[in-house]
């Protein structure tokens, strides 16, 4: 499992959820990828989801963070689903989608709002693309996903990727 950033960033610091701060995780899986993040809000655990998603890209821009802006242009994003679990799956196909036909990178993801059946926000998009060893993402399933309270409070949101 590789480990993703997670609040406060230290050597050796503990992170999961249910503990303080935010972060995500890949997890390995037979055929996809997963993401798990978790954070004090659902915004942010979408943020820390989108980020993960940019890392098994290899479309993370050097600097590029979760919950603030980074160089590059902004790019509004909304989307509508019935439930939190679908609009994280279609929050990621669309930042999947324009990070694709751009060919850029993701330099900063702010989800402004989630609930209500939509989640909007902005990415900031810079050029430079996916790196040649980031994996080539499909689309992001429903398989196994969860997008719910965490143990330890705040949320937690699992979700896998067709790679």
């Amino acid at each position: 499992m590789v480990q993703g950033r997670s609040d406060p960033p230290g050597p050796g610091a503990a992170a999961g959820p249910g503990r303080a701060g935010a972060g995500f995780e890949l997890l390995e899986h037979t055929a996809d990828v997963g993401i798990r993040a978790w954070a004090g809000t659902l915004e942010e655990a979408f943020e820390r989801a989108t980020e993960g998603l940019a890392v098994v890209m290899g479309a993370l821009a050097p600097g590029g963070s979760a919950g603030g802006s980074g160089p590059g242009d902004t790019v509004p994003v909304e989307v509508a689903a019935s439930d939190p679990g679908g609009l994280l799956v279609d929050w990621l196909n669309e930042v999947l989608w324009l990070l694709e036909v751009s060919q850029a990178a993701l330099a900063g993801v702010r989800v402004d709002r989630v609930g209500d059946g939509t989640a909007s926000g902005s990415v900031d998009v810079a050029p430079g693309g996916p790196d040649a060893d980031g994996t080539f993402v499909k689309a992001v399933t429903y398989h196994r996903l969860r997008v719910e309270p965490g143990p330890g409070g705040g949320w937690l949101a699992e979700v896998y990727l067709d790679v």
